[in-house]
């Protein structure tokens, strides 16, 4: 037998199993890293941030008036130097501005060299960063967002809260989104850390079939308002949106009907979001071709004042076209107050005589002016002048600060009328609502006691405000009156509609009564669907809610609840009718029945709180 060795022999080798790792382990490991490169990145900025401090303090010392905010960047790679971005806001012309940027620079980075040798120093105006917007570059909104304040005199603050309720909107209704934009102090500058955020959104609404106007911003508001606190929250600021939520068809009214908050609204407003319909409404706007709302008549006039006084310094041919189109446009200014679509060139002759000396606005001898300006230069154009004396040029750019001298007092004289008339209007509807509003409450009253009755029935108790009542008194006093501004009525115009259809909304709420449940769905022939409003004495039927092109039938409700006068409506209508019904409720009775099958089929089958 062999004797065993007595010394131990080695180990034999095996390599260790691999250990299945779950999927939820190894999310925790990702996290983990996660976690500890963005304390890492956090312990860096830090750092840099105390260093930066007396970078800042220096930097405010000599430049406080223009610098908004100062903001480390996120770093664009691993081992790549920090960005400090200056913000500033300076004054002046556009090449004014970029100048004194350019020198603050400058400045900024030898006082960078010193406190900061490792960091690169950039700036920027405001107006760059509103460039960037209107050329759809949003990145440099995100970057912003995501850097860290070393200084912010609030204005670094509003726009991370915009930023990140505009996403909070794009993801919950980014097929709707029409734009997204920003005004008031955000816009100029000025926004501090405990200033209001002034923000629009515009809803596509041309493909809702299913609700009135009123639902579908009731229902938005409610959902955008919500975000706008969780906002201000994630962004840690003191802040506040304010929120303005407008449904595509409202703004096409708005513009249409020159609504001058919306004017503002476009002349002032930033996109932070736009799918291309934003810019073009404010380029229309500054070119003053929407409408004829104040601001483009404004526009009209102020261009022939100011092109008259360029004349005297350019070469004649030059001032010749001037003088023409000094006096074409404010021309067709007026034409426009007097409701007239401006008219083409060559037809303003023609015009002028109709619409102006005709009526015995306008006196023949200014039209005789106009042909000398607009023959010259059919001459000039032709070929049949080839060249204008200096003695020429002298007359007839006489002549045209003559014209434009009678046309501003035409103006006035048009005005004067135009402010009579939209008085009138204006006061007539808010005798309307102020009834419709009373009349809901069960109140009686006539447009003599109204105003009366309206602050104890509805301010007294607190359903509608005191604004309100203060908006219709002065309105009252333009109406006694018959003067004021035709920019000051619009304005009032638009408060007055928004105030009473608050004041709708806060009666139906007190009493208890939402408009939604006087509407009942039907299903019919081959399952289509209808929308049945029954309003006490009227009735309105959206044929099919999946067409977007439905007919919606309007019906008179007789006594035995028969539906008689069938007549076209459509969906303004309707939305009209809802906005100031009492909530009376509606007896539906075997002939209503009746008369939907009439109507609908046969088979319909109705539907409650569908």
């Amino acid at each position: 037998m062999a004797k065993k060795s007595s010394q131990p022999q080695e180990p034999k080798y095996e390599a260790p199993k691999p250990q299945a790792i779950s999927p939820e382990e190894l999310a925790k490991i990702d996290e983990a890293k996660k976690t500890e490169a963005a304390a890492q990145i956090k312990k860096i900025l830090d750092e840099i941030k105390s260093k930066a401090e007396g970078f800042k303090t220096e930097v405010l010392k000599q430049f406080k008036k223009e610098v908004l905010g100062m903001a480390l960047l996120p770093p664009k790679g691993e081992g790549q130097p920090m960005d400090i971005l200056v913000l500033l806001q300076t004054e002046g012309t556009f090449e004014e501005k970029f100048k004194k940027k350019d020198e603050i620079e400058k400045k900024l980075k030898e006082i960078g060299q010193k406190k900061l040798p490792n960091i690169n120093i950039s700036t920027a105006v405001l107006d760059e960063i509103w460039d960037m917007c209107f050329k759809g570059k949003y990145d440099i909104l995100g970057l912003l967002a995501m850097s860290m304040p070393l200084y912010d005199a609030g204005w670094l603050g509003a726009l991370r809260m915009s930023e990140i309720h505009k996403q909070m909107v794009l993801k919950k209704f980014e097929k709707y989104v029409v734009s997204y934009v920003i005004g008031g102090s955000m816009v100029r500058g000025t926004a501090t850390p405990t200033s209001d955020v002034d923000s629009f959104i515009v809803i596509d609404d041309t493909d809702v079939t299913r609700m009135t106007a009123s639902e579908l911003v009731s229902k938005l508001r409610a959902i955008i308002w919500g975000m706008a606190e969780e906002a201000a929250m994630a962004a840690g600021v003191q802040n506040k949106l304010n929120i303005q939520i407008y449904i595509l068809t409202d703004m096409w009214n708005s513009i249409k009907s020159a609504n001058p908050v919306i004017f503002t609204f476009l002349r002032d407003g930033i996109p932070l979001y736009d799918r291309g319909m934003f810019a073009p409404w404010k380029l229309l706007l500054k070119q003053g071709k929407i409408s004829p709302t104040p601001e483009a008549i404004e526009t009209y006039m102020k261009s022939g004042t100011q092109i008259l006084e360029r004349v005297k310094w350019k070469l004649k041919d030059i001032a010749m076209e001037d003088i023409y189109w000094a006096t074409q446009t404010p021309l067709q200014g007026a034409l426009m107050m007097l409701g007239v679509a401006p008219p083409a060139p060559v037809e303003t002759t023609a015009y002028m005589k109709e619409h102006l000396v005709k009526p015995g606005l306008l006196e023949e001898k200014w039209v005789k002016i106009w042909e000398q300006i607009i023959g010259l230069r059919k001459d000039i154009e032709h070929g049949r002048v080839k060249d204008v004396s200096a003695k020429q040029v002298e007359e007839l750019l006489e002549g045209a600060e003559k014209l434009l001298a009678r046309i501003e007092k035409l103006t006035k004289q048009i005005e004067s009328q135009s402010v009579k008339k939209e008085i009138k209007v204006l006061y007539d509807k808010t005798m309307e609502d102020l009834l419709a509003a009373l009349k809901m409450m069960d109140v009686k009253a006539t447009e003599e006691d109204a105003i009366k009755l309206f602050e104890k029935n509805l301010v007294d108790k607190k359903l509608a405000p005191v604004r309100y009542l203060e908006l219709i008194k002065r309105i009252e006093t333009l109406n006694k009156e018959q003067k004021g501004a035709l920019a000051e009525i619009s304005s009032m115009t638009f408060e007055q509609d928004r105030l009473a259809k608050d004041t709708f909304d806060h009666i139906r709420a007190e009493k208890g009564k939402k408009v939604e449940k006087y509407k009942i769905s039907a299903h019919y022939g081959d399952e289509k669907k209808a929308d049945i409003w029954l309003l006490s004495d009227t009735a309105f039927i959206v044929m099919d809610t999946s067409n977007p092109n439905t007919a919606i039938k309007r019906f008179t409700i007789a006594k035995d609840g028969n539906l008689t006068g069938e007549k076209s409506a459509n969906l303004k209508e309707l939305n009209e009718t809802v906005e100031k019904f009492a909530g009376t409720p509606t007896i539906l009775t075997k002939a209503t029945i009746d008369s939907l099958k009439k109507v609908l089929a046969d088979n319909v089958k109705l539907v409650v709180g569908a």
